[in-house]
């Protein structure tokens, strides 16, 4: 296992953070909180969390948009627009999912500027089995796409850097699935196992894909994040502070940091004092940089020559 440099960038106490976006033209990073209902963001340049948003439901996912002041949020069955200026919600579309069984989880916006979101059974109902995940897409115009898949608790979504591969974690299942994607017609298929996850190093949460095509996993309960390669080959285990590392993402002006978010809920006073940090956001040193997000809304040119994720 590896031992590369981890710093606290920001001491969050989040219940469950989830869901870390880079917005290059802010210089600052967002993630949520779910169990709070929180959206947070923390300019990197200032060392400061400049801003928290409270949403009606619990929000599993955030995207960026053209506009710096207005987010994309899957919440609840809700997909929304939330002004940062205000906190004002505008509502986008609705998922058909049974509530309040079902939420939202883990999503991001891809290259023709739809959100995809994964959905799941509440955690809060504390099902003896997860089960009906479902993964839709989300057009700014309100339509709603099945993608005709089901998992147990679908997690972390990314895109290969030539656009066409759809990585997800399904977390209670324990494997990272690969699909061939379109993204002109918005569809996946050919839905095969990249990697299968070792129950006792936990379960693979929230991913992101780097600039070379390896795909970065938080892993619940695991105390680790893995690195795989596009083979499904495992390249590199790091040994991180907290139980719960929940999602990464690559930030910073060159793109060439990791930071990964982290959750405290269900821990005891022994855990804490095994992991003081935990529910704070992390940067782990690594060799490796990101890419930038897509904007919720925003039509890329449709060329797969050209449109990269």
């Amino acid at each position: 296992m590896e031992e590369a440099e981890i710093c606290v960038v920001h001491q969050a106490n989040a219940s469950l953070g989830e869901g870390p976006i880079w917005d290059t033209r802010l210089e600052a990073l967002y993630w949520v909180d779910i169990h709070r209902r929180r959206i947070h963001r923390y300019r990197i340049s200032e060392a400061r969390q400049d801003g928290v948003w409270i949403t009606r439901k619990s929000p599993g996912c955030l995207g960026l948009t053209e506009s710096t002041d207005v987010v994309v949020v899957a919440s609840g069955a809700d997909v929304l627009l939330v002004d940062l200026r205000s906190g004002a919600e505008t509502p986008v579309a609705t998922l058909p999912i049974d509530t309040p069984l079902m939420r939202a989880n883990d999503g991001r916006v891809d290259a023709a500027g739809r959100l995809w979101v994964g959905t799941m059974i509440d955690d809060i109902h504390a099902p003896a089995k997860f089960t009906d995940g479902r993964l839709f897409s989300v057009m700014p115009d309100g339509h709603v796409s099945d993608s005709g898949f089901v998992f147990e608790l679908p997690n972390g979504i990314d895109w290969s850097p030539d656009g066409r591969t759809l990585y997800l974690n399904d977390s209670t299942a324990q494997k990272t699935f690969a699909f061939d994607f379109s993204v002109e017609n918005g569809t996946i298929s050919r839905q095969r196992v990249l990697f299968d996850h070792p129950a006792a190093e936990g379960l693979p949460d929230g991913l992101c894909v780097d600039s070379s095509g390896t795909i970065w996993s938080g892993q619940w309960n695991g105390w680790n994040i893995k690195r795989i390669a596009p083979d499904g080959r495992l390249i590199e285990t790091h040994k991180v502070p907290v139980q719960r590392p929940s999602s990464v993402c690559f930030f910073g002006h060159n793109l060439d940091r990791l930071a990964f978010t982290s959750a405290a809920n269900g821990m005891s006073t022994a855990d804490f004092i095994a992991a003081p940090d935990a529910g704070s956001l992390f940067e782990l040193s690594v060799r490796a940089g990101g890419r930038r997000e897509h904007y919720f809304g925003s039509l890329a040119a449709l060329n797969p020559s050209t449109v990269s994720s």
